[in-house]
């Protein structure tokens, strides 16, 4: 049992004390950092899974597409004059 009133162990106790909370506060902070990690890895992966047509996940290099990276707009042909040097 921890006897606060006795001066020859107070110090220590409070120095015991304080460590031991900011322990807790450590581990708190370590897994909120995972929590949050673990989610924005979940939104990464559920954003690349719903990409366009053109768009294709590879876990070595991430999202690539299949035309070079360059998007397309639907309403622009392919060839388009203005585009070549």
């Amino acid at each position: 049992m921890v006897d606060w009133g006795d001066p020859g162990t107070f110090w220590l106790n409070v120095t015991n004390a304080a460590l031991g909370i900011f322990t807790v506060v450590a581990f708190a902070i370590v897994a909120g950092g995972v929590i949050v990690e673990l989610v924005e890895r979940l939104r990464g992966r559920v954003a690349s899974m719903a990409g366009d047509a053109h768009t294709l996940h590879v876990p070595a290099l991430g999202a690539t597409m299949a035309d070079g990276g360059e998007r397309i707009d639907k309403g622009k042909a392919k060839d388009d004059p203005g585009k070549r040097p």
